[in-house]
Order: structure tokens, then sequence, then C-alpha cells
């Protein structure tokens, strides 16, 4: 698709805005970052026109609502145990929805028959091997058809410094604790980490960006550093910590919060 930021932005914007007149916004809001338009240039550049995109965990589905919009066809896949609100919500907005556990069944789809796959934040939230998920991806795509992939940098900066603090970057014990489902991270991925884990499904690594800075976000508080806990109260000693992370982050992008991955079938 060839669409201008601006343009882009407007339908986003609109996307974002029909999102948080829902329901769900009520307990999920979202946060334009920069982080989240590149992903969204990034499948825009890779969508043909009237192209088709496979959602993978449909969430807020801001993407989806954005590239629907935009003529694309779009098929968003929730696994059964997440509950029904955000397929409902999407279902709302006439996305099609699935309900497939992809990394324990086939996707209910025809080989060949999609263009883009968005796997955003979700390889982290994984229990198991993302590798029967990966491969699946590769057969409903058609040749040369690309999974656009996000996730966290497990060695970004603000992780380093939590550890040499004393702090675990693991989810705390009370977010799971009571819950009958963990559904936070359970294995955060290195730059390589993440691109092996395709190729080794059959893809081939078109790019990997190191993208994000701690400036991008608000922070709760220093221990939440390496997390994406938004407030918006403004510690000011916080505030003033972000200021040197944020530079040594533009610096090194190996030490930057998010990564961006394009992998081709």
């Amino acid at each position: 698709m060839q669409r201008s930021d601006a343009e882009l932005k407007a339908v986003w914007g609109a996307a974002i805005a029909a999102y948080h007149a829902t329901p769900l916004a009520a307990h999920y809001r979202f946060e334009a970052t920069p982080a989240k338009f590149t992903e969204l240039r990034a499948l825009v550049d890779h969508m043909p026109e009237g192209g088709t995109l496979l959602d993978i965990g449909t969430g807020m589905a801001i993407m989806p609502r954005t590239l629907k919009a935009l003529g694309a066809r779009v098929i968003s896949v929730d696994p059964p145990f997440t509950g029904p609100e955000a397929a409902t919500n999407a279902a709302l907005a006439g996305i099609e929805t699935l309900v497939c556990d992809v990394t324990a069944e086939p996707l209910p789809l025809p080989a060949a028959s999609v263009d883009v796959v968005l796997f955003a934040d979700v390889i982290e939230h994984l229990l198991h091997s993302p590798r029967p998920a990966l491969a699946e991806f590769h057969r409903v795509l058609k040749p040369g058809g690309v999974c656009i992939a996000t996730t966290p940098n497990a060695v970004r900066l603000p992780v380093r410094l939590k550890v040499l603090m004393g702090w675990s970057n693991w989810p705390p014990l009370t977010d799971f604790y009571d819950e009958p489902v963990h559904g936070g991270h359970h294995h955060e991925y290195t730059p390589e980490e993440f691109g092996a884990a395709f190729a080794g499904a059959g893809f081939s690594i078109e790019s990997l960006l190191l993208h994000g800075t701690t400036r991008d976000v608000a922070t709760i508080s220093f221990d939440r550093l390496a997390g994406d806990g938004r407030d918006r109260s403004g510690n000011p000693l916080v505030g003033l910590a972000k200021l040197p992370i944020a530079a040594l982050e533009s610096l090194v992008p190996r030490l930057r919060r998010d990564m961006l991955l394009v992998a081709r079938a």
C-alpha cells in the first residue's frame, strides 16, 4: 500500500478514537507511541492493495481496525483461554475473528491464503516453543508473504539496570499467584534469538529493527523502568533518570526497548 505518514496517522487516529468509544476501552487504553506507528508503517509498506492481514492476538485490535479502513481484509485470531471480550469487540468493528490456539492446533485457513501475518507482542507470552505457531504462519502465507513480529528486547538497557540494582525482570508473583492463567511474559528474546526463532521455522529474515527508548513511555517508578507501567502523576526524579538512559539507548541500538522483525515466507 502506498500511503503517506500524514494519511496513515489520520486513519490510525480515527481507529484509535473508534476503539476508545467501546466498552473494552474502560479497562484497556491505547497509547499511540512511536513504536506502534513504526509497526503500522511496516504493515502498510508490506501489504498489497486489497490484501489479507492475519492478526494473531486480537487485543485492542487497533492495527486490524486501521488496515480494514485502508481496504485490507482482516482476520484476527485469539486462543480459547483468553476469553471472548477482545474478539467480540473486534467483531463489532466488522473484523473477522477466529478462535484457535496457534501453539497447539492448525489455523483454520488454507495454505498460501494470507499476505501478511501480524504477530505483535505475543511471542513473549507463549508458555512453550513458538515453533508450531511460526510454522503455521509460514504455511498460510502466500509465497513471498511476510510475518511482521514485535517483542521487547530482553537485553534493553533498563533491564540491565534493574538487575544490577537487585530487582528481578520477571513478572512479580502478585501478577499471577491468584490467577488461573499466567498471562505475563514467559520468555523475552535477545535480537539473536528473535531472528533464530523465525529462521528455524523456514523464514528468511528481511530485517530486524531495534527501536524505541525509555523516553517514549511514562514510567511509574524506578523499579518499573524496564516495564510498561503507565502513570501520569509525573515523578520528577524518574523523569530525570530517564534522560541519560534514553540517551544511551539512542546511541547504542542493542540497548533499545523494542524489536520489529520482518520475516519472509
